[in-house]
């Protein structure tokens, strides 16, 4: 399975998870059949806010799941039109820390109900 996780930095597994999917600098694009991960730049870090420009990049690459600290309900919404599941990794630091959460099945789905509703949501 192909999951996203928005990082501030390229770092390895010890990159700092971003607390904003759409503003994050970063992605990791981890498929976790092969345990494998690349860091890649947010070429989308400045788009109109609402328009969530890199949900459509990830679909393309065959994503299933992202794992965030923090999103707003219209990117929610639009990754779940696309068919990419959205995971909240409050308690993960780290890109490794999701990973494993993740792959433990301790993360929860989450809705457009649970999204931010600014940016200091948390």
């Amino acid at each position: 399975m192909k999951v996203i996780v928005p990082l501030d930095e390229q770092a390895g597994k010890t990159s700092r998870m971003s607390e904003h999917f759409g503003s994050a600098p970063f992605y990791a694009v981890a498929d976790t059949e092969a345990g494998s991960f690349e860091i890649i730049q947010n070429t989308s870090i400045h788009h109109d806010h609402g328009q969530c420009t890199p949900a459509d990049f990830f679909a393309e690459l065959g994503v299933s799941a992202l794992i965030c600290i923090g999103i707003g309900a219209g990117a929610i919404a639009k990754l779940r039109m696309l068919g990419i599941d959205v995971y909240m990794a409050s308690m993960a630091t780290t890109l490794g820390e999701a990973l494993t959460q993740f792959s433990m099945g301790t993360l929860k789905k989450v809705t457009p109900q649970h999204a931010c509703q600014g940016h200091g949501c948390h």
